[in-house]
């Protein structure tokens, strides 16, 4: 495992434990193994560390649905369980959430993390559209939405339930946002072929 792959994961394993502010980049330092200067040579900042560490993520799930694509697996239960890996990695980081909607902000006023921001944006997005057309492969003209606005409309998605994670300070609340991720995916579900083309 190269030394930015050890990096990453215990970035994403410690601050999805403890929130990024409960992990400092010493800490993310002693878990990989390497020294501080090592992550301040590969990260401006933590903000780019974190935009990383989601990166890495999406990567990953992505690769995992991409050799399942590969085995024949296609239609709607392999586009939900792909769009329950994507909550899944952002519900693991729940403890990140307030860290990664101040990170959006200010990513609006940093050229440099703003630009960072953009590229990692449109990467998940490429990667999501893509996810859909080999996940509905054989039932792209039965799309309600074009691959590439659906895929938008999924990150939207995303987006907002990290905002609602960053809210959620109670088991309780955290269950109410869980809740409203299954009523979303409820509601995707039906609507994301066109009425009598859900064969596969």
């Amino acid at each position: 495992m190269s030394t930015l792959q050890r990096i990453l994961d215990a970035a994403t394993r410690l601050a999805g434990a403890r929130g990024l502010d409960g992990a400092g980049l010493q800490d993310i330092a002693a878990a990989a193994g390497v020294p501080l200067g090592v992550i301040r040579y590969h990260f401006r900042s933590r903000e780019h560390l974190l935009i990383e560490a989601q990166r890495h993520t999406f990567r990953a799930i992505h690769t995992r649905f991409e050799e399942r694509f590969a085995r024949g697996e296609h239609g709607v239960d392999t586009a939900m369980e792909a769009l329950d890996a994507l909550y899944g990695a952002v519900r693991d980081m729940h403890a990140w959430t307030p860290f990664m909607v101040q990170t959006m902000a200010l990513a609006c006023r940093d050229r440099a993390l703003g630009q960072r921001w953009e590229d990692f944006n449109a990467e998940a997005l490429a990667r999501v559209e893509l996810g859909l057309v080999r996940a509905f492969v054989v039932q792209l003209d039965a799309l309600v939405l074009p691959p590439d606005r659906l895929a938008r409309a999924v990150r939207t998605g995303l987006y907002g339930l990290v905002v609602e994670l960053a809210a959620a300070h109670t088991e309780e609340d955290l269950a109410q946002v869980d809740q409203t991720y299954q009523d979303v995916r409820a509601l995707l579900r039906r609507v994301v072929l066109t009425p009598g083309l859900h064969a596969i």
